[in-house]
């Protein structure tokens, strides 16, 4: 908003320089981008908040440096005068509002005997300093208007129009209008339009029609002053990639009450500078708007803003922008708020405009203080969260990705038509062909991830996401929606350094990851299944199923994933990927951990290597020891595993290390020599091992 400070003065009499000003209005909550000379004036070009339309006029911007000076505002405009110039009647003018949901008022003037020319010198500068090319004398009165009090306004030619009627209505199939611009605009159902009785002559607060322009011959015009909703006018702007000083204004809300007020500005100007004989509206406001009222403590105030400021004193500073006390209740200030406040909705907003006219230097700054308390059995973090920040502390990064894609990207995985995963619910009204489905599964995202980081040479990759899947169930029926968690892992496990050499990852880092994820969702009992029937993107034999042994089932898989697949995406290398539910490992995890303890005395540790068979699973070794060995058996573990020479070809040797420990004693050699040989001996027979020597 580009405002000319002399215009300014104009309703508001400050006598603080226009640096001072500038810097006044910045602490009061705006941001002066420029303040350029013009003449012996200046141009205050200042940013304006969408939530602030009402700002959006030089009458706005006085308001704000009337109260930020607690100096009275005058309006240079006498209403009240002009009404023996603009007199209600012009009974030879019809207005049909049929869309009033869209247009809840709309008011109309018709002036004649309107000598067309330019424009006085003093408006085409202001206008200028605004920002608007003058083109003529009624043309720049109505933009005029439009800086002084943010109504726009749009002035037709009269003698040009069909009929005794101005129809306020949605566009109908196939209309179009060719617009002052030129061009051709075809327009949608949804849009309204100002009409006549042969068709649309104006966009509905969006810009006018060229066929009923003001021009050179323009004897008669009608002047149009009107309210349009929001939404409607930013939804027919960005249809038609058209943005006007109107539409800006209109999309972000004007002053309903403020309609008759811009149109007999309006129409004095025109009698004055463009030689109107007289001036005639209709004002039809079907449904008028009421009131609002917000009620405000002061209590509230003094919570919110540190500072006690009494009631008298809140009155008078909220007066200043327009907000009277209605009434005083039990402790609460009841406000009417002026129609030209959209922004003002509850109490907060109140105690905002309080603590912006107060001044934020005057109240003291303090650090907040907060008690540290857990309710351990009503605490329960969400478990994508738990989840998240698991991850994020194992050194993975997340990507957020849209929840569908294409088609194809699904069909890469090589999944069986079978495959729940293979059933998409397809998009009707996709953002592109590419965003066509909404997914089945989150590894495809990750894969296209790994990809695009690669092209830029970035070949480390930890990436994770946490996210629905949607699994569709058939025409009409609402897909089954998953919450899942997947992850990927490649290039190198270390950065490179002149201590030890850089190792690459294998499919034991994207195991320890997921590992840990178990033991954050305190979940235990959980097993691994060698093999993935169902995923056929992981490489055969470097690929396993997590099934929780507590009654939650398959909880998800991992592994390598499969050349053929990495070349699908391009990605160079190995790729190594987890893809669990959510909702399961939730199911599965212990409710809150179980806190032991600290051994008060010391383990005793054996070790063992037994050679095996290679097609014993080292977890069966693990589950016999641990079942047969005796009560103070407090741990085994694997510390080794090798296969090569000297074992035999088909054999290997699994290091074990038992942990003793009794809870009452230290535990005596004796004690553990007999129990410990007894166990390896039933292991040697249970396997049929021998002692690695």
């Amino acid at each position: 908003m580009r405002i000319l400070t002399s215009w300014l003065r104009e309703f508001v009499s400050f006598d603080t320089s226009v640096e001072q000003l500038a810097e006044d209005l910045t602490l009061g909550g705006f941001e002066i981008e420029a303040v350029e000379p013009c003449g012996k004036d200046f141009v205050l070009d200042i940013s304006i908040t969408p939530n602030r339309p009402d700002c959006l006029s030089v009458l706005g911007i006085a308001r704000e440096v009337a109260a930020i000076y607690g100096l009275p505002l005058t309006d240079p405009f006498d209403e009240s005068g002009a009404s023996g110039f603009v007199r209600q009647g012009a009974a030879g003018l019809g207005i049909a509002i049929e869309a009033p949901e869209s247009c809840p008022r709309y008011t109309a003037a018709i002036l004649d005997g309107v000598n067309i020319g330019p424009s006085p010198d003093w408006l085409k500068v202001r206008l200028e300093a605004g920002g608007i090319r003058p083109i003529n004398n009624v043309v720049d009165v109505t933009n005029y208007v439009l800086l002084e009090r943010g109504q726009p306004l749009h002035a037709f030619d009269l003698d040009r129009l069909n009929g005794p009627r101005v129809i306020v209505r949605n566009a109908r199939q196939a209309e179009s209008l060719v617009t002052i611009d030129g061009r051709q605009r075809h327009l949608a159902s949804e849009m309204l339009v100002i009409a006549d009785e042969d068709g649309p002559v104006a966009v509905a607060g969006v810009i006018g029609g060229e066929d009923t322009e003001v021009g050179a011959h323009t004897r008669r015009i009608l002047l149009e002053s009107a309210y349009f909703i929001p939404s409607q006018v930013r939804r027919t702007a960005k249809a038609l990639k058209i943005s006007t000083e109107a539409s800006y204004r209109f999309e972000r809300g004007t002053d309903p009450q403020g309609v008759i007020s811009a149109l007999k500005r309006a129409a004095v100007l025109i009698l004055d500078i463009a030689g109107a004989r007289s001036a005639e509206f209709k004002d039809v406001y079907p449904c008028p708007a009421g009131g609002r009222t917000i009620g405000l403590r002061p209590a509230r105030v003094e919570r919110l803003l540190g500072v006690a400021i009494g009631g008298a004193h809140i009155v008078a500073m909220l007066k200043t922008l327009g907000l009277l006390l209605e009434r005083e209740a039990e402790g609460c200030l009841y406000f009417s708020i002026p129609s030209y406040r959209h922004d003002l909705v509850e109490e907060a907003d109140l105690i905002e405009e309080v603590a912006r006219l107060y001044g934020y230097g005057n109240i003291a700054s303090t650090i907040p203080e907060a008690g540290i308390a857990v309710d351990i059995e009503g605490y329960r973090q969400p478990p994508h969260d738990r989840a998240r920040r698991i991850l994020v502390s194992q050194g993975m990064s997340e990507i957020i990705s849209y929840s569908f894609l294409s088609d194809k990207e699904i069909s890469r995985l090589g999944l069986n038509v079978s495959d729940p995963r293979s059933s998409m619910v397809r998009l009707k009204n996709p953002l592109s062909e590419d965003l066509a489905v909404m997914r089945t599964s989150l590894l495809p995202q990750l894969f296209g991830a790994v990809a695009r980081n690669q092209s830029q040479r970035n070949m480390d990759q930890r990436l994770f996401e946490i996210g629905a899947v949607f699994l569709g169930k058939g025409a009409g029926l609402l897909p089954d929606e998953e919450c899942r968690v997947a992850a990927v892992l490649s290039g190198a496990r270390n950065q490179a350094s002149w201590a030890w050499s850089v190792e690459p990852v294998d499919v034991f880092d994207i195991k320890g990851v997921m590992e840990e994820l178990l033991k954050g969702f305190f979940i235990n009992r959980w097993t691994l299944e060698p093999g993935t029937p169902g995923d056929p993107f992981y490489l055969s034999g470097a690929s396993a199923r997590i099934v929780d042994a507590g009654g939650a089932g398959e909880l998800g898989t991992f592994g390598e994933v499969a050349p053929d697949i990495l070349a699908e995406w391009g990605i160079e290398g190995r790729l190594f990927a987890f893809d669990l539910s959510v909702d399961r490992l939730d199911k599965a995890a212990s409710s809150r951990p179980q806190f032991m303890p600290l051994p008060r005395f010391p383990a005793v540790e054996r070790d063992v290597a037994l050679i095996i068979s290679d097609s014993i699973p080292a977890r069966d070794v693990l589950d016999f020891v641990r079942g047969c060995g005796p009560e103070f058996l407090e741990d085994v573990e694997i510390f080794d595993v090798y296969a090569g020479s000297p074992i035999p070809k088909g054999s290997k040797s699994l290091g074990l290390r038992l942990r003793y420990r009794a809870a009452e004693r230290t535990l005596s050699e004796e004690e553990v020599s007999g129990p410990h040989d007894g166990l390896v001996g039933l292991a040697l027979k249970r396997f049929d091992a021998s002692l690695r020597g």
